[in-house]
């Protein structure tokens, strides 16, 4: 696909265009799955319930800052993205043994986590089989590098499993790997398609990386402020798991609220709570204003990253100022 900017510009609904081709192109790279019918049914479920595609619309934003077309290029590490990030929500749903993908049911809930972890596999099979053969060296090695963040910061993360001390640094670090390492890479992708030198290059990939720490800070937020039928999953589910996220790291240095919220994590240690336990703990948080204290660290991201499109020598940063929106308002 060669569409020039000057064509597209024109377009009110130019990302949406083409994240029509992409999701077109993540059905053909995942084509075989045709010849399975058991494949078929769990790869068609799964894509069902892909998303808003939010890394792909950020990489195509950023690659039209200096790109003069939408190259095939851009449009194959799209779909390599989304694909990576499809598979491991799967890999996630196994491991959080979540029932629930954004209201339909997860695949493991659905199809059983044994072939769960198989589809899961097989999609991140088909992306470096994919770009292979495109001849796309960099981007196999990087989205590689983005999976290693991943796990490591998932595996972090599993390793705090009900540890009530568990420090900022040590949230934001694993968290640094298993959600924004996939923004940091889109941004990485559209720097080099659009031709950013070093210093802008590095800019954009702290921009990816605040957009991800926003993005898990309101998932962290949702989980335990809303219920589920806004959000279309288990309320309290990471707490459900011993996962402590950063508004419980903030409500339990309060002074008042502190030690009663950590006798609920005790608890939560020791059996498991109930609906009752649940809400005392939310009003707790609310008190503590544990709510308030992440959501002024989200804006405090938001302000770093409009610091940075400010920055930029490019002027083409609309579309990033309203994902950036969108993000802060999740």
């Amino acid at each position: 696909m060669n569409l020039q900017i000057s064509d597209v510009l024109s377009k009110e609904n130019l990302i949406e265009d083409l994240v029509i081709e992409i999701h077109q192109e993540i059905k053909n790279i995942l084509g075989d799955y045709k010849s399975s019918q058991n494949l078929y049914d769990i790869i068609k479920d799964a894509l069902r319930s892909s998303g808003k595609m939010i890394r792909t619309k950020l990489l195509i934003c950023i690659s039209l800052m200096g790109e003069e077309e939408i190259s095939d290029k851009i449009i194959s590490q799209c779909a390599a993205v989304e694909i990576t990030h499809l598979a491991s929500l799967i890999h996630d749903d196994i491991i959080d043994d979540s029932t629930l993908r954004r209201s339909h049911k997860s695949t493991q809930a659905k199809y059983g986590k044994d072939v769960a972890v198989f589809a899961g596999d097989y999609m991140i099979a088909k992306v470096f089989s994919y770009l292979a053969k495109k001849g796309y060296v960099e981007e196999i090695s990087v989205i590689a590098d983005t999976i290693r963040d991943m796990c490591n910061g998932e595996v972090g993360q599993n390793l705090n499993k009900y540890k009530i001390n568990v420090s900022t640094d040590e949230y934001f670090e694993n968290i640094s790997g298993k959600t924004a390492s996939f923004f940091k890479t889109v941004c990485y992708f559209g720097s080099k398609n659009c031709g950013f030198d070093r210093k802008d290059t590095e800019k954009m990939v702290r921009f990816g990386q605040n957009l991800g720490l926003m993005f898990q800070l309101k998932d962290d937020l949702l989980d335990l402020f809303s219920e589920k039928a806004l959000t279309g999953k288990e309320e309290f589910s990471d707490l459900r798991e011993g996962i402590y996220t950063y508004p419980i790291i903030l409500a339990l240095q309060d002074e008042e609220y502190g030690k009663d919220i950590y006798d609920i994590l005790v608890k939560n240690r020791q059996t498991s709570l109930d609906k009752k336990d649940f809400l005392i703990l939310r009003d707790l948080l609310k008190k503590a204003r544990a709510d308030f204290l992440s959501s002024m660290m989200i804006k405090k991201l938001a302000d770093e990253n409009r610091f940075i499109l400010k920055s930029l020598v490019s002027g083409r940063s609309t579309y990033l100022y309203k994902i950036l929106e969108k993000v802060e308002k999740f």
